[in-house]
């Protein structure tokens, strides 16, 4: 699509073409709108990215509608094109004469948008390709959130998970449980540090394989474990408990060695709308706690109605 015959280069205006044939030769995204949206040029990349190709003209809202319907350019979270378009436009042309920002596509890849309004009320846009950086950042970010020794979430994962499912636990309630291995001091006491990295290794191992999607699993610290298990009540958790945590095979150590058997034990709390991050970490705390006293390799639960009982009395 080139532009139309008001953009046509005059004998003054030599510039132009050069201009032009680099914006068409560029892997950069390039798209002209005048001020009522009409888009008057989109290089070979522009078009690529949110019109599959396909030439001729659209408004920006019929850009939007193609790609949602033909599945190519940006992604619409929301499912909604209609309402993305009308939030679009509460900002087009409010936030300033330029605007950055990133976008993802239908097709796995990310371009940073360069927005320009121009004088007379027409928008350039420019967008390069940083898929690359995207990736990099995932990398970085999922080795800031996973626990080296296991691969499991780390503390820092969980957290944010834990955060996320009070935000909308108003759709979703869920249960949250720590989870321990007994006499862990004991197993490093006895076998050696590497062998108590195999033991938190094996039991990871187990329970991830054991819990598949029903949960979120991850290691918080030491010996300890967090559990969080979005849509299920207590009565259907501490069923799920049992089943991770028991009969956990013994870890054997090769060369002739003795196997490590060793248990678990789990305290358990569903959320309440009152509950903040340490609340409810504290109840489960509390809840492992009282398994440990009671013996070990066992599951505890304790809901906030109980633990508010047991202040009482």
């Amino acid at each position: 699509m080139g532009l139309d015959d008001s953009f046509a280069p005059s004998r003054q205006d030599n510039w132009l073409a050069p201009l032009l044939q680099g914006w068409a030769d560029s892997q950069q995204a390039v798209g002209l709108f005048d001020e009522q949206d009409q888009l008057h040029y989109a290089n070979a990349t522009y078009r690529e990215i949110f019109l599959g190709g396909q030439e001729g003209s659209f408004t920006l809202s019929e850009l939007l509608r193609y790609g949602f319907e033909h599945r190519t350019g940006t992604v619409i979270k929301s499912g909604d094109v209609e309402a993305f378009i009308a939030d679009l436009y509460t900002r087009r042309r409010k936030i300033g004469p330029h605007q950055a920002f990133e976008t993802d596509l239908m097709d796995g890849r990310w371009f940073f948008m360069n927005q320009t309004v121009l004088p007379n009320g027409w928008i350039l846009i420019v967008g390069t390709n940083i898929t690359p950086l995207k990736h990099n950042e995932k990398t970085l970010r999922q080795a800031a959130e996973t626990d080296q020794l296991t691969g499991l979430a780390n503390r820092r994962q969980m957290f944010g998970l834990l955060d996320h499912a009070l935000a909308g636990m108003a759709t979703q309630p869920f249960c949250l449980a720590l989870v321990d291995i007994d006499r862990f001091k004991g197993i490093n006491d006895r076998f050696g540090h590497p062998a108590g990295d195999a033991v938190l290794k094996h039991f990871a191992d187990l329970v991830r394989h054991r819990l598949g999607t029903a949960g979120h699993f991850g290691r918080i610290g030491g010996e300890e474990f967090m559990l969080l298990l979005p849509g299920i009540d207590m009565g259907g958790a501490e069923g799920l408990l049992h089943t991770l945590c028991a009969d956990i095979p013994p870890l054997p150590l090769g060369s002739g060695r003795s196997s490590i058997v060793y248990t678990a034990s789990a305290g358990l709390t569903t959320a309440s709308a009152s509950d903040s991050a340490e609340a409810i970490v504290h109840r489960a705390d509390q809840a492992l706690y009282l398994a440990k006293a009671a013996g070990r390799d066992r599951v505890t639960t304790l809901t906030r109605e109980t633990e508010l009982a047991g202040r009482i009395a």
